[in-house]
Order: structure tokens, then sequence, then C-alpha cells
């Protein structure tokens, strides 16, 4: 070959060495920005409750609908710290979705939140999913985000409502006079229970079991579905089912991870969660039906409570709150009819 002939062809020389440099860092980028966006799901629940179930069904679809794009890996019995401590984690900026509750997430910078922990809000379950979609809460969970950095999924993935298993009937709250409850140290339990005369006491659900055999306390309360699992109807054989408290559950993720993901993610996150909220809810109730024909068959007689006179006696609760203003209750009651 000439040097001329090989002047002439130089630049084609140059430009496929050129090439033959470059496509790797290029198809190395385009692999890069394939590659799958991974979060971590962190909830307390046990490997074989409901909640594991959902959401292992929830990360399914969610990896479908993305083509493999978002990825979550599920951490369950918290093996990645307590709930309190993933929820900063996830404020903080980690890459978390996280369990929380209405009362819970009030305390990151939206007190009003805290009256979805309130007794009897409202009547039945379609009414507070009806809520969870309303104008207000979305209003509530965009101000959440901004002021809490915490960006709220869904919190409709409700159990059945709590009621109260103990030594007697409770069908009317002023059988609750002088009544030793067992309580969770929450305030709006300890805040819908002290107006009607009972006396709250503070026990693990572990302890709970021997105090009820043992009369230190009258009655516990807690979902049929918990009160089941911790085996109280082995000790205690009158079930009322008040209702009292429904609690407002679900999952959130920091507002900073949040925003970095693409709108697309954003949508399919809140749509799948959301969705499966109510899958959840469904299935919490045919498990309740099943637990409470068990206790039935072990000798626990079910009441029913005079459920007009209960939310009557525990009114104050939203009325005399420095949370929220007193007309709350009624618009929140509103949006969900």
């Amino acid at each position: 070959m000439t040097s001329a002939c090989l002047y002439h062809r130089l630049p084609r020389i140059l430009a496929a060495l050129t090439a033959a440099v470059v496509l790797p860092f290029v198809l190395s980028d385009a692999a890069l920005s394939a590659e799958a966006v991974k979060l971590r799901l962190a909830h307390g629940y046990t490997s074989t409750s409901v909640e594991q179930e959902v959401l292992t069904e929830t990360a399914k679809r969610i990896k479908e609908r993305t083509d493999g794009g978002l990825e979550i890996a599920i951490y369950s019995d918290n093996q990645l710290g307590s709930n309190a401590d993933v929820v900063e984690q996830a404020v903080s900026g980690g890459d978390l979705i996280v369990f929380v509750d209405a009362s819970g997430a009030a305390e990151k910078g939206l007190p009003e939140l805290g009256i979805l922990s309130g007794p009897f809000l409202f009547d039945d379950a379609a009414q507070a999913h009806k809520f969870s979609q309303s104008g207000l809460f979305k209003e509530w969970t965009q101000k959440l985000a901004e002021t809490g950095n915490l960006h709220i999924l869904a919190l409709n993935w409700f159990d059945e409502p709590r009621d109260i298993i103990g030594d007697r009937s409770f069908a009317e709250p002023k059988s609750l006079d002088g009544i030793k409850i067992r309580l969770p140290p929450l305030d709006a339990w300890v805040r819908t229970f002290k107006p009607l005369g009972a006396v709250p006491t503070n026990l693990s659900y572990g302890e709970t079991y021997g105090a009820l055999e043992q009369g230190v306390v009258n009655a516990a309360e807690s979902s049929p579905n918990a009160i089941a699992a911790a085996r109280w109807a082995e000790v205690s054989k009158h079930l009322t089912r008040t209702g009292h408290i429904r609690p407002w559950l679900g999952y959130a993720i920091g507002e900073q991870a949040f925003q970095q993901l693409s709108p697309e993610y954003q949508q399919v996150l809140v749509e799948e969660f959301q969705k499966s909220g109510e899958i959840a809810s469904g299935r919490h109730t045919e498990r309740t039906k099943d637990n409470i024909e068990k206790m039935k068959a072990i000798g626990v007689e079910i009441h029913e409570a005079d459920i007009a006179a209960y939310r009557d006696a525990t009114r104050d609760f939203y009325t005399n709150s420095s949370d929220w203003p007193a007309d709350l209750v009624d618009r929140v009651r509103e949006a969900g009819r």
C-alpha cells in the first residue's frame, strides 16, 4: 500500500478506531440508565401476615407494570429496625418505603391528621375508603410531603376496627366505668377511654394474656384478628363488637426519594399501594369472620355494642383538641359520605 493511498484512507481508519473505543462507554451508559430502580420496604408484621402476602403481590405488580424498572425488596419482622427508626431513615432521604399510621404521620408536621385515630369516626369501611380518596385527604398528604418530607402512598390498609374482650359485656359505654382495661400507650386511645370512666393500663401484648387470666385487668382491646393471634379468648369469654377505633394504616416514602423517581414510577407506586390497601382490607375482613367463629367455638359470647351511645359519650375527643378546629370532624365525615 502506497503512502498516498494510506493517507487517503486515514480518516476512515481513525473513525473506526474512535468508534471502537467510544462504543463500549456508550453502551455502558445505556445499560446503566436501564438498570432497575431498587427500593427497600420495611414493616414489623410477620412473614406469614396478610400484609406480607399482599405486599409481595404489590411488588410483583409494580415490577411487571414498569417492565422490571422498579423493584421493591420487602423486609418483614422489623429486620431493618423499629418502625420509628425506619421512618426517620425515610424522612432523612433513605431509599425506603415504610409502614405508617395516622398518629405517627401526624407527628411529622401535620397534627390534624391525628383526627383519623379518633373513635367512631366513620360508620363503615366504605366511608373510610371514600375519605382516603377525597380532596381534603389529598391536601393533607401534599402538606405532609412539603412540611414533613414524608410522602404517603396509601393509608387505606385497614384492619377491622378494634373491639373489647373481657370478663363481661361492654355493650353500653357506662359499663366501662371503673374497668381496668389494657390500652396501648397512645394518646388517642387514652383520650377515648378516660371519658368513659375506664382505667387505662399499659401492658405489652405478651403481658396481657396473664393479666386477663389473673384479673389484673378486666378487659383489653384490639382488632379481632390481633385478639385471636394473642389467644386472649382462651382466658376472656366476652367479646363486645364496639369497633371503637379504625386504625389508619399504610405505607409512605420520603419525599426526597419519591421526587427522584420518574413521574411514571410515582404514579405506579401510588396506584398500586392504594389498590393493595383495598385488597388487604378485604382479606382482613374475611379473616375476622373466621376468627370470630373460632372464638365462638371455644365458648366466647359475642355482644353488639350500642354504637350511638358510644359515639355520643366520646364526642369530646373531636371538639376539645388543640390540634384541629372543632368543626373538622364534620368536614371529615362529610367527605366520607
